[in-house]
């Protein structure tokens, strides 16, 4: 085979891969996942950055960095890695490197029934419905079958570990998602540009275009719709 031949084969299996990886990101509109929110990489189309909200159960408050990394023959080598952020307290969590024990669920990922959706949603199940048999984090493990409060006192240390983990800008990618501490004259001044748009001089009783006016068509001081004439 010629070398032209094989660059434009790279080229056209390059591009393929993006587009799957484009209509996986698009499925993520049609199938969203409530406290599950990810960022393709700004540098490499390969890895992805996210965030997990768990907001009942054991794990109630809990707020987890990940990585989604794709590999360049996707879908048709096995399934993508899911890593956490290093001390998720889990049993199907290794403790030190955030590994997600993703064979469990899917041992062979299949092309056109498996997708990165379905890992999503196995990620934060985990952490509602707790699975102990073959564990990455024995010591979870042995905790929970016999030490509940134990376990429960692990978790919430955890928990409060990785929250201070997701200030840490740690990846220097412009798409990571990134968290600061909360900032009172920020928010205000945010508020105040959604709800009270500047109107230069117009006047209370001037009729004028609402598109432009930010108008909502309620008098102030009441709560009735269409009060504003």
């Amino acid at each position: 085979m010629a070398y032209g031949e094989v660059y434009e084969d790279d080229f056209f299996s390059q591009i393929r891969y993006e587009y799957t990886l484009m209509a996986e990101y698009a499925q993520l509109q049609r199938h969203l996942i409530p406290g599950v929110y990810v960022l393709p990489s700004g540098q490499t189309s390969h890895l992805w950055y996210g965030l997990i909200f768990i907001r009942s159960g054991v794990y109630q408050g809990a707020i987890y960095k990940f990585t989604l990394t794709v590999s360049k023959g996707y879908p048709d080598d096995g399934c993508p890695e899911f890593d956490f952020q290093a001390g998720v307290f889990h049993p199907m969590v290794h403790f030190e490197t955030g590994e997600l024990d993703v064979r469990r669920e899917f041992p062979t990922w299949r092309r056109g029934v498996d997708f990165l959706h379905h890992l999503l949603a196995y990620a934060q199940g985990i952490f509602y419905n707790v699975e102990t048999t073959d564990p990455l984090n024995s010591e979870a493990t042995k905790l929970y079958s016999s030490n509940m409060n134990e376990f429960q006192a692990r978790v919430k240390h955890s928990i409060e570990r990785c929250k201070q983990e997701v200030l840490n800008p740690n990846v220097d990618d412009p798409q990571s998602i990134k968290f600061a501490e909360w900032n009172a004259e920020v928010i205000q001044a945010a508020s105040a540009m959604i709800f009270e748009p500047e109107r230069g001089d117009v006047s209370e009783d001037e009729p004028v275009n609402a598109q432009m006016s930010g108008l909502s068509w309620v008098k102030r001081g009441t709560t009735d719709p269409f009060s504003k004439p």
